[in-house]
């Protein structure tokens, strides 16, 4: 057993990207100050450079890799150390796969993982950044967000194999979450909220520290100089103007950190709209303390 990738899971649009900038911060950086290219460090696992594997040694499915029952057969293939490309002990990998079952075949397995932090964010707030992200009216984003079937394409060089861009099965909201965080796995995970991120950085970065050396015996060197640094570097105005001044090869349609609070729901859902998604989402808004704005 490797146990050689640390995932770092989210739906879309759930502050990932804040989560890797702590990360890189803390463990590649000796001072624990936060710059885009550090972010190399910790890539997505969805990247269609991947799919040369599947290009060189199975020509007669890449043709039809954009089918996710196709795709799904070599998914555990692409995940190997050395498709993966790093000869360590284990690497973090960013992923926004459901972990799921796809026509009998595993998005991932036990084996394979080191541990697991899972990202989630108010799915209200998820579904105004959804919209404004994907050039979407707010009610698309909402079907968006409660279809079990939704998808988004792989990222990276989209032109390298066009017409080919598979897809990452999401499911909807709470299937996702469901989906990482219910798993019967003897595999440490930690579930964080990105609304602790931005209000209770400090807090929430402990349990970072603390997650690291309970489970793995990890001790930050200058953790104290390295947590002020970060808590200076990753603030979502920094991290604004970093991106306006040298960019960010993530962002798709108009800048990446475009608003970043929480509650921005409340001035751009309708009232039925709210309704429909607390009614959808209840148990899991209950379950991590989402208040609900009427009583379901």
């Amino acid at each position: 057993m490797s146990k050689h990738i640390f995932w770092l899971s989210s739906y879309p649009k759930s502050g990932n990207t804040l989560l890797r900038a702590i990360l890189v911060s803390l463990f590649f950086n000796d001072e624990g100050k936060f710059s885009f290219d550090l972010l190399k460090n910790i890539s997505q696992l969805e990247q269609i450079e991947r799919l040369s594997l599947i290009k060189k040694n199975y020509k007669h499915d890449f043709d039809k890799i954009n089918n996710l029952e196709i795709l799904s057969k070599y998914l555990l293939k692409l995940q190997t150390k050395k498709n993966l490309g790093f000869s360590e002990d284990f690497a973090f990998f960013k992923t926004h796969f459901a972990n799921s079952i796809i026509n009998n075949k595993p998005f991932t397995k036990e084996e394979n993982i080191r541990g697991i932090v899972y990202l989630l964010r108010d799915p209200r707030d998820v579904c105004v950044s959804w919209a404004r992200h994907s050039n979407l009216s707010i009610e698309d984003s909402v079907n968006f967000l409660t279809n079990e079937n939704a998808c988004v394409s792989w990222g990276g060089n989209t032109n390298l194999f066009k017409p080919i861009v598979p897809k990452v099965l999401l499911s909807s909201w709470d299937n996702h979450i469901n989906s990482w965080t219910l798993k019967q796995w003897n595999v440490p995970i930690l579930i964080i909220k990105y609304e602790d991120l931005i209000h209770d950085k400090k807090e929430t970065l402990n349990k970072l520290v603390f997650f690291f050396h309970k489970y793995y015996k990890i001790k930050i060197q200058n953790i104290n100089e390295k947590i002020k640094n970060i808590m200076k570097t990753t603030t979502f105005n920094s991290m604004k103007k970093a991106e306006q001044n040298s960019g960010f090869g993530e962002a798709v349609n108009g800048p990446f950190f475009a608003v970043g609070r929480n509650n921005q729901w409340k001035e751009k859902l309708t009232k039925n709209q709210i309704i429909f998604l607390e009614n959808k989402f209840k148990t899991i808004m209950k379950k991590y303390n989402y208040k609900l704005t009427v009583d379901i």
